[in-house]
């Protein structure tokens, strides 16, 4: 624990409230709250966190998402810490963004979805297939070349219905996709 630098990133955040500068006096925070390392602040520079608190409690922002009240108290540090970094999300807008490994993950099923659902057309299960595409889906969140795939594949293996079906389910999500308008006027054309 670097004790000068948490007292001077707690400086810094004071002067960054007074400026108005929030994201910044949060960024800074954080900083000094992180470089504790889950420790409780020293007897020293629990004067400067109550100080830091005070005026990041006292501005406008601080009341985003309706979270408990910024008071410094020793002994609360990873609590805060926490507290602070959901703020300092909410202020950046990215609440609600995923994490690169959950997205990458969530990725991943798709394709491993995907992967085994064309292994069962090739072995002439068409209804396994099926399952396993709807079980991709359960991952989908915005992959809309998903549903032209999973069309393609089923129209591939013959099984026009069921490639309707996914493309009509695409054309849903993305009502002017070429390629999918393509695919349901084929299979409609080879299913005659």
């Amino acid at each position: 624990m670097n004790t000068r630098k948490i007292r001077e990133d707690l400086g810094r955040a004071k002067t960054s409230c007074t400026r108005g500068d929030v994201e910044r006096a949060l960024f800074l925070t954080i900083g000094a709250l992180k470089e504790l390392g889950g420790q409780t602040a020293p007897t020293d520079l629990r004067g400067d966190f109550r100080a830091v608190f005070a005026e990041l409690a006292a501005l406008p922002e601080a009341k985003i998402g309706g979270g408990a009240a910024l008071v410094y108290a020793p002994g609360t540090e990873k609590d805060l810490l926490q507290q602070l970094s959901q703020l300092y999300r909410a202020l950046k807008g990215q609440e609600k963004e995923e994490e690169y490994q959950e997205a990458l993950q969530r990725k991943l099923n798709i394709d491993r979805c995907f992967i085994d659902g064309k292994k069962f057309l090739a072995e002439g299960k068409a209804s396994e297939a099926d399952a396993c595409f709807g079980e991709a889906m359960k991952h989908y969140k915005d992959e809309t070349a998903v549903f032209s795939m999973m069309a393609r594949a089923m129209m591939d293996a013959g099984e026009y219905v069921r490639a309707i079906g996914h493309a009509r389910a695409g054309l849903k999500e993305q009502p002017g996709n070429e390629e999918l308008a393509r695919i349901l006027d084929e299979c409609a054309r080879l299913r005659q």
